[in-house]
């Protein structure tokens, strides 16, 4: 999987992290982002990476290491790390590759779970014995003030890494955290210039088609007043800018203003042939109800 980073880099970074991530803070990603330059294709790369471990695809997390050995630790908005995947899998020998790669096993997810707390079979006892663990830890201090008991979840609509994330965390997140997206339709959706869940949520030919399959239905069928200027010829091609709303959403999407013909292909792949398919497709919803409702998300 890659050579090491030297220990000093890997405690100095890893120790930040985990600082801030116990205090539930986004800070060390401003941090990082600050240390980067802000750099986009970085954090893409991370992303992608992750990606790939969740997907248990281990030959490309292979490849990523050979060529980026500092991605063995990564987790951008405090994801899940590759240790972690692979124990949640339960394969020992990729555990064990990951380890010897420099695999801190010692990181926390954002709800402070070490990779061994989330093992599973014969994965939970190699790290049992890799880490010296004899016996389960004991349960936390009781504490002395009982916080409020949440119901609230949308662990419907999420892969199981984000869970434990806030909607604000879930709304910086790749499309990948939805659940039923798959690493095939991130990439038609990268392809199509959409890389995160907010980044969908706001997405302008979502919007158009939006808006087009709504007020399809009240329009009222050959019942256009003479004198009405009402048109959406910015956002639709030109030789279809006549025609009704109800007509507009039975169009491919490449008929939207800025979408070329080979976009339809990729709609397919998410199973969207119409206009009026992508202004319903639920996960564009699920995108702009979590950005929506992010906004009114207390800090905890």
């Amino acid at each position: 999987f890659g050579s090491r980073l030297t220990s000093a880099q890997s405690h100095s970074l890893e120790q930040l992290k985990v600082g801030f991530l116990s205090l539930g803070l986004g800070l060390y990603e401003v941090v990082m982002a600050s240390r980067d330059g802000g750099n986009e294709d970085r954090l893409e790369l991370e992303h992608d990476f992750l990606d790939s471990a969740k997907e248990f695809e281990w030959g490309p997390v292979r490849e990523m290491l050979k060529k980026s050995p500092d991605l063995i630790n990564v987790q951008p908005a405090g994801r899940w790390t590759a240790l972690h995947q692979a124990a949640f899998e339960g394969t020992p020998s990729i555990c064990k590759e990951l380890l010897e790669a420099g695999a801190d096993a010692t990181l926390l997810t954002r709800s402070g779970q070490t990779p061994y707390d989330v093992a599973k079979g014969k994965a939970k006892e190699m790290l049992a014995k890799e880490l010296g663990i004899e016996e389960a830890r004991p349960p936390p201090m009781k504490k002395a003030k009982k916080a409020p008991t949440y119901q609230m979840n949308i662990n419907g609509a999420l892969d199981k890494e984000y869970h434990d994330a806030s909607l604000t965390q879930i709304a910086s997140a790749p499309v990948s955290a939805l659940l039923g997206i798959g690493s095939k339709g991130a990439a038609s959706l990268k392809k199509l210039g959409v890389k995160t869940i907010r980044g969908l949520a706001t997405w302008k030919f979502y919007r158009m088609a939006k808006g087009i399959t709504g007020l399809s239905s009240v329009e009222v069928e050959n019942d256009r007043h003479p004198s009405s200027a009402l048109n959406i010829d910015e956002a639709l091609d030109k030789k279809e800018e006549a025609k009704s709303l109800t007509v507009i959403t039975e169009l491919p999407p490449s008929a939207l203003q800025g979408l070329a013909p080979w976009a339809d292909k990729e709609f397919e792949l998410l199973k969207i042939k119409t206009i009026g398919q992508l202004g319903e497709w639920k996960f564009a919803k699920w995108c702009e109800w979590i950005v929506d409702l992010a906004d009114f998300e207390a800090a905890k």
